[in-house]
């Protein structure tokens, strides 16, 4: 387009172009992050702590027990943004210096005198906190984040019926927001932990409670100490209106901490954790190696926080039993990540940030096995496994880049929470467990949790199992996976001639020359090769070219990488005839999904007849008829609906889906109920009408909308009685407004109007649930369609106003989103406060933006 208007400059434009192609301009590494010099052993940290609510801060005494690995009169370590009253030795001050800031090495110690190399010595720190762990705004459809430092909350006028909580999580770089300490993971240490908290309030910590103390005054005292040293990072704090559900494992406790008016549905969610404890010791050949186990649901935080002894996992896993039965495939990969964590990143841990991989990776990796064994192959394979991939390859693809491995990264913070080192290392977990096999894989994870148990590691390590199993670091391997970044491009083609089949592969990928990171030019490896069911695995060596060869009759489906080990692009030009013998045929789920795809976007596309159409129909009917897994039937569905189009219902279809519906339950009967609702077709408002009565909330969810779309007379009267039947987390409520929103009867705004102005609703839902779930969004957007959107502004206005006038972060984006959706042009005074009263805030600044635009675009 450059060169077409700009004429006149093409040859200079054309010069910079070849100029620019043959001498790219590199980026910049981000900055060298070496493992962090020791000149002290930190031993132990004793905190005891009280806590301003109003203020959001903690007062604390630290007591750091340590010894300088050289001579010294002076020590340095970690405090960010604090208060520092004042430093001690056994009673005597000492000389400091605090710049109040974040960085390494800010609260410069003076010492009493010169200190001998291993000898050791208790200094005590008195401190209050100043940051403030506000909730990010963006995360709020997300559920929340971890942040750094404690993060306070309770009730406010927006959400009254708010529980009282502070929690940290550690990551890199956090804990020193809290208390004084050498923030960085190769300096394990034990810790006690003692806080004194409202009678009412249970604390949660690391390690063994030791003793609870009611001291006569209203207030209770905590007391928790470790045995085992670990990280900076994973020390963890909990204080909440929490009660416990015990559940044993092999003598192991295992504390369940939730909020005391849920107790019923934290037991029913957390009744696989036994489970899963004993898979993750049969699968290392380590049994659970700490005394005790708590996690402990909280709200505000994204997913989860793994720290040593104890996880933080959000309040959205708490359901009902029937809730959690459709949800255990969801709440199976949080629990169980944050839990395989205590054997990769408690149990063996990372020295450095730069090898984090090794703590979440495996701990990821670990959690998908577990989700296999208890829910399938097909399902680790559709939701784990390719979300994973999709995952890396969209990072790459937006310019996101890295090694898995790397000591050149802008913030060790994000660094270690992206998914480079979850989901990309997972996969290439993977490709190393299918290139040394089953047997030797195992011995390769039991060799490397018994070898280094208690110790921290590097990538090394790992390849010392590697090797001390196989023979073989793989350094190739390591290379081209984790030292280097990227990934293969491959264009597959075959023939067939002469009784032989020749599979061609080449190799496409180029290295981006704009870039210093080390990449890999060629890829090798074992690779499958599904031939009509038959799996070969052949070698592909690191060059441009490999042909592989196999003897037999002409093969009717050939899918290259069978279940898609390798993390990859991909072109196979296939006929309809090859896909359709794929997609009901092959053994790989994951293939039949890409055939699944590619059929229907030609069918949608004209690229096929209309017998052919036809013929793809019945496969399509006869898949979701059969005995497919269910998330496959169910895609199979969406994907025949999305070929027939604007067009009616084939008898055939409409036979089809409504025998789902009677045979099916959960998430199948409720896709299935979602493609028939669809049509709005009235014949059905009978059917839709009796599940709205179903076990479960997916189904009912699906079914309020399919009634709202027939326009049936008796929808309104029934979706007005759900809005009022009780259920976990307003599931009820949400359903029926969805419904009128469908139906669109003006008297659903009494309905909507009713669930935005009662504040104190039953609760049925958890606090700070997202947008998406919160029945006030649901509210405004039932309004918003039946357009009486400015009759709620004033009322959503004054909410937002004190909410502001509260300083609660949480409840003025809340009510700025509700803002954002009405679009109404009196909104401009909103985003005009919040804009002044966070001007500071990046995260909010940044959110702030995003719901503006949108907010832009409804007043044009």
């Amino acid at each position: 387009m450059l060169l077409k208007f700009l004429f006149p400059l093409v040859w200079l434009v054309a010069a910079g172009l070849a100029a620019a192609q043959s001498n790219p301009e590199k980026k910049p590494l981000p900055p060298l992050n070496r493992e962090r010099a020791r000149l002290i052993d930190v031993k132990h940290i004793a905190l005891d702590l009280r806590f301003d609510w109003p203020r959001k801060q903690a007062f604390g005494s630290a007591a750091v027990t340590f010894a300088p690995l050289f001579p010294a009169d002076r020590i340095a370590l970690d405090a960010a943004l604090m208060q520092i009253d004042s430093i001690s030795l056994k009673g005597k001050a000492l000389k400091f210096d605090y710049d109040g800031g974040d960085r390494d090495d800010n609260l410069r110690i003076s010492l009493d005198r010169v200190y001998r190399a291993g000898e050791t010595l208790s200094i005590t720190i008195e401190y209050r906190t100043n940051r403030v762990n506000e909730l990010d705004p963006n995360t709020l459809g997300f559920g929340g984040n971890t942040g750094k430092g404690l993060r306070f909350s309770g009730p406010t006028s927006n959400d009254p019926n708010k529980p009282r909580e502070i929690w940290s999580a550690g990551e890199p770089g956090s804990n020193r927001y809290w208390f004084p300490s050498f923030d960085s993971p190769n300096d394990p240490r034990t810790t006690e932990l003692t806080a004194t908290v409202d009678g009412k309030l249970t604390v949660i910590s690391n390690g063994r409670l030791i003793e609870t103390k009611d001291n006569g005054d209203g207030t209770r005292r905590f007391h928790y100490k470790t045995d085992a040293p670990y990280p900076n990072h994973l020390t963890s704090l909990v204080v909440g209106e929490q009660v416990n559900v015990r559940l044993n494992y092999g003598g192991v406790v295992l504390n369940n901490f939730g909020y005391s008016k849920e107790r019923e549905w934290v037991a029913a969610t957390v009744e696989r954790l036994p489970e899963m404890m004993r898979f993750f010791s049969e699968k290392t050949g380590v049994e659970y190696p700490f005394a005790g186990y708590s996690q402990v649901f909280v709200q505000d935080i994204g997913t989860f926080s793994a720290n040593q002894t104890v996880s933080a996992i959000t309040e959205n896993m708490v359901d009902d039993a029937g809730t959690h039965a459709d949800f255990f495939y969801l709440w199976d990969l949080t629990e169980g990540e944050a839990l395989a964590r205590q054997w990769f990143g408690n149990y063996v841990f990372c020295a450095d940030w730069s090898d984090v991989w090794l703590d979440k990776s495996f701990a990821r990796f670990f959690n998908g096995l577990f989700h296999e064994h208890r829910n399938g192959r097909d399902e680790w394979l559709m939701y784990v496994h390719s979300f994973d991939q999709s995952a890396s390859l969209a990072d790459w693809n937006g310019g996101y880049r890295h090694p898995i491995v790397t000591k050149n990264y802008e913030d060790a913070f994000a660094f270690a929470n992206d998914n480079y080192a979850t989901a990309r290392g997972s996969v290439v977990l993977n490709l190393l467990r299918h290139e040394i096999g089953e047997e030797n894989w195992w011995k390769v994870v039991r060799h490397y949790v018994r070898a280094n148990g208690g110790k921290s590691v590097t990538t090394r390590n790992f390849q010392d199992s590697v090797k001390a199993v196989t023979g073989d670091a793989m350094d190739w391997f390591f290379d081209q996976w984790v030292y280097k970044m990227g990934h293969p491009v491959f264009e597959v083609s075959k023939k067939y001639e002469n009784g032989k089949l020749s599979v061609f592969v080449i190799q496409t990928q180029t290295p981006d020359k704009t870039d210093e990171y080390p990449q890999a030019e060629f890829f090798q490896g074992r690779i499958g090769i599904e031939i009509d069911g038959r799996i070969e695995t052949v070698r592909l060596k690191p060059q441009t070219e490999n042909v592989f060869t196999f003897d037999l009759s002409p093969p009717k489906f050939v899918n290259f990488d069978y279940e898609s080990v390798w993390l990859k692009e991909v072109r196979f030009d296939k006929s309809a005839a090859e896909l359709l013998a794929q997609l009901q045929n092959s053994r790989d789920i994951l293939a039949r999904g890409e055939a699944l795809n590619e059929l229907v976007e030609r069918a949608r596309s004209d690229r096929m007849t209309a017998a052919e159409k036809t013929n793809l129909k019945a496969v399509l009917r006869r898949i979701i008829a059969g005995d497919s897994y269910w998330r496959f039937r169910s895609r199979a569905m969406g994907r025949l609906a999305a070929l027939i189009g604007s067009e009616p219902f084939d008898e055939a279809t409409i036979e089809t889906l409504v025998s789902v519906i009677k045979r099916d339950k959960s998430w199948p009967r409720a896709a299935a109920i979602g493609v028939l609702g669809a049509t709005g077709d009235p014949r059905f408002a009978e059917l839709y009408l009796g599940f709205l009565n179903d076990p479960s909330d997916r189904v009912i969810a699906a079914a309020a909308v399919a009634l709202g779309k027939t326009k049936d007379p008796r929808a309104f009267d029934a979706l007005a009685r759900l809005a009022d039947r009780p259920s976990m987390k307003n599931q009820s409520l949400l359903s029926a407004l969805a419904g009128l929103k469908a139906l669109g009867d003006p008297r659903g705004y009494d309905i909507a109007l009713r669930a935005l102005t009662d504040l104190n609703l039953p609760r049925w839902r958890l606090p700070s649930i997202p947008p998406g779930w919160d029945y006030r969004n649901s509210a405004v957007d039932l309004i918003v369609s039946l357009g009486r959107g400015e009759t709620v502004f004033p009322l959503i206005f004054e909410r937002f106003k004190r909410s502001m006038a509260e300083n609660d972060l949480e409840g003025s984006f809340n009510n700025i989103i509700l803002i954002t959706m009405l679009g109404d042009p009196r909104g401009r005074e909103a985003f005009a406060m919040i804009k002044a009263g966070y001007r500071d805030d990046a995260n909010a600044t940044a959110a702030i933006s995003t719901f503006e635009t949108q907010f832009r675009e409804k007043v044009k």
